[in-house]
């Protein structure tokens, strides 16, 4: 089920699985419904919300997480063969370990140093990730991490960012992620010391160094930083018409049946 008001997919065990359709662009485009979902991991469904992901429907899911994060929570993908499942791992480690030095950069700085660390040293991941959407089967794309945050929050920014809607609205969908995570992180965060609290938060300054970091070294969007990934001007574009074009899914739905 969905409220468009708020542009969220509601089910019992997804706590922040967003449709990123309903949102304008500069030149007054709007973004499709049912392309793309981000959202928290999919581990705890139960079969029924299962077919409720499929009946939306979602043709394809990308696994953020790293190894050992599916090894504790995983997703039984074999029970579901027409759903087409991809890892494609954001982080170098566990995020869990807390002597790694990638986790301990978000803890003695900030998500947004960690992002732009990422976005340095992972470009390989982030082309593949790209890739795949350019490959995907029709229906929707979803694509997660833990708690839906921070690599789930770095490719929803791209893929906004590559549309052309606007740094506040993207700055925006990424802040809210705290609200909508709050049943999951809230616990976790009475056992932590206060000055490491704010690795659960989604707060508005970490999406703002993301994006600054963008436009001071890629000519302010995700199109440099895409290219510099390796992509292509027609990859990007079919990811964009992806995202954009009314007629994009039926168009590959015929393709598809020839």
């Amino acid at each position: 089920m969905q409220n468009e008001g708020e542009k969220r997919i509601l089910f019992p065990n997804l706590y922040n699985a967003r449709d990123l359709g309903g949102l304008r662009t500069r030149d007054g485009r709007v973004t499709q419904y049912g392309r793309f979902i981000r959202s928290d991991e999919p581990s705890g469904l139960t079969p029924n919300d299962i077919e409720l992901l499929l009946a939306y429907p979602i043709s394809t899911i990308i696994d953020l997480r790293s190894d050992g994060e599916i090894a504790r929570r995983l997703f039984q993908k074999a029970n579901y063969p027409a759903l087409l499942y991809r890892n494609i791992s954001l982080f170098p480690a566990d995020p869990d370990n807390e002597n790694d030095p990638s986790v301990q950069l978000a803890i003695s700085l900030s998500l947004g140093d960690l992002y732009v660390h990422l976005l340095q040293t992972r470009q390989h991941h982030f082309a593949q990730v790209f890739r795949l959407i350019t490959k995907a089967p029709p229906g929707a794309i979803l694509f997660h991490c833990t708690h839906g945050k921070d690599r789930t929050g770095m490719v929803a920014a791209l893929l906004l960012s590559l549309v052309g809607i606007p740094e506040n609205d993207i700055i925006n969908n990424y802040a809210e992620t705290y609200e909508h995570i709050r049943p999951l992180v809230d616990k976790l965060m009475t056992g932590m010391p206060a000055s490491r609290r704010h690795i659960l938060r989604s707060d508005a300054s970490n999406m703002e160094m993301f994006l600054r970091y963008l436009h001071d070294n890629y000519e302010s969007d995700a199109c440099g930083y895409l290219l510099a990934c390796g992509l292509t001007e027609e990859e990007m574009n079919r990811v964009k018409s992806r995202l954009l074009d009314e007629n994009d899914l039926s168009t590959q739905q015929a393709e598809a049946s020839r």
